[in-house]
Parts: C-alpha cells; sequence; structure tokens
C-alpha cells in the first residue's frame, strides 16, 4: 500500500474516531409505556406477547417455534388472576387461578380439553378435590370441612350423589347410600362411644330396618 493510501485511510478513521466521539451514549429510560409488547426470535417469530384485553385486563401469552400458544398469564376485570398452560395442539391442560375472595383453584384438563381434575379451597376453609368423567361430569369429591372433617361424595353418570361417606368432628363415621333419585336407601354409622347402627329405607324415605 502507498503511503499516500495510508495516510488517506488514517485521515478517515481520524474522522470516524472524531464522529463516534460526539456521539452521546444512549440514555437509559425509566420508564417504557406501550400498549402492546412483542418478542420474537432470530427468525421473527413471535415468541411472546404482552398486552390487554378489550376491558383493559392485561395479559402474557408465550408461545412456541410453531406460533402456538403454550402459557397465558392474565387478570380478570376483577383484578383475578389466571395462568393458563396449553399443549402443543392449543387445548388447555392446566389452570391455576385465584377468585375475587382470594380463594385458590387448580385445574387439570385432558387432551379434549375437558376438566377431569380440581383442587381448591373454599372461603371457609374448607378444602377440596374433584375428579371428573370424559363427559366433564363430577364423579368424586373429597374434601375436608372447616372443622376438620372428611368426606367423599361419588356421583352417577348424570351428576347425581349415590354414596357419601363422613366422619364427624367427633370421629364417628357414617356412609349413606342414595338411590338414581338422591333418595337415602341405607345408612351405616358409628357414634363416639363405638355403638354401631344401620338404617336401610324403601323409595319413599320410609324406615324399613333400623339396628340395634
Amino acid at each position: 500500500m502507498e503511503s499516500q493510501d495510508i495516510r488517506a485511510l488514517q485521515l478517515r478513521l481520524d474522522r470516524l474516531e472524531a464522529r463516534l466521539a460526539s456521539i452521546s451514549p444512549p440514555s437509559v429510560q425509566e420508564v417504557l409505556r406501550a400498549k402492546t409488547f412483542e418478542v420474537v426470535d432470530a427468525s421473527g417469530k413471535l415468541r411472546a406477547g404482552l398486552g390487554t384485553h378489550p376491558d383493559g385486563s392485561p395479559a402474557l401469552v408465550l408461545t412456541d417455534a410453531s406460533g402456538k400458544p403454550r402459557a397465558m398469564l392474565d387478570t380478570d376485570a376483577d383484578g383475578s388472576p389466571t395462568l393458563a398452560l396449553f399443549d402443543a395442539s392449543g387445548k388447555i391442560r392446566a389452570g391455576l387461578s385465584t377468585d375475587a375472595d382470594g380463594t385458590p383453584g387448580l385445574g387439570f384438563h385432558d387432551a379434549s380439553g375437558e376438566v377431569r381434575a380440581g383442587l381448591g379451597i373454599l372461603a371457609d376453609g374448607s378444602t377440596w378435590l374433584e375428579l371428573y368423567d370424559a363427559s366433564g361430569e363430577p364423579r368424586a369429591v373429597l374434601g375436608i370441612l372447616p372443622d376438620g372433617s372428611p368426606g367423599l361424595d361419588l356421583y352417577d353418570a348424570s351428576g347425581k350423589a349415590r354414596a357419601v361417606l363422613r366422619t364427624r368432628a367427633d370421629g364417628s363415621p357414617g356412609l349413606g347410600l342414595f338411590d338414581a333419585s338422591e333418595e337415602p336407601r341405607a345408612g351405616l354409622r358409628t357414634l363416639a362411644d363405638g355403638t354401631p347402627g344401620l338404617r336401610l329405607y324403601d323409595a319413599s324415605g320410609n324406615v324399613l330396618f333400623s339396628a340395634p
């Protein structure tokens, strides 16, 4: 390279250095406001979005490489938050939420999107686990009442209670069996002192047999 070329290059470098020195570093924004934020990957595909629903409640959506939503965190108009998880086909498979009164709930769904299991705490402090069939009908509920007494309810396909197992606060257990109209047909219990009891009923609720 000729000396004049070197000098010309040096001059360009000097001018570039001076220009860079005159540029102020970018300022840091303490607050950034927008209605919607979108995050894309290296190929430009949308992978996350932060925005609001028409009612003004916020929502955050995370998507997979094919653009399907896989997770969403949002709040209802009353401020109740919900976290929903989706499978590769876009069906919801799990959801965690808190109602306006603060009571939490957790739900699990099958591949068709039907709820199959739920877990929650009610406002009175009682807890429950609910199991559903493929049609979304509740078939079994296990819970604990505020006084600490547990219970198990079993339902038929139409949602009618057919068997109820309880333990009272004093520890005495009881089992009730019901017909398709939810009328009691049999009852078995043990009192706190250990005394057992059995009753059988007809379709009208009349006692057919009682012991002791």
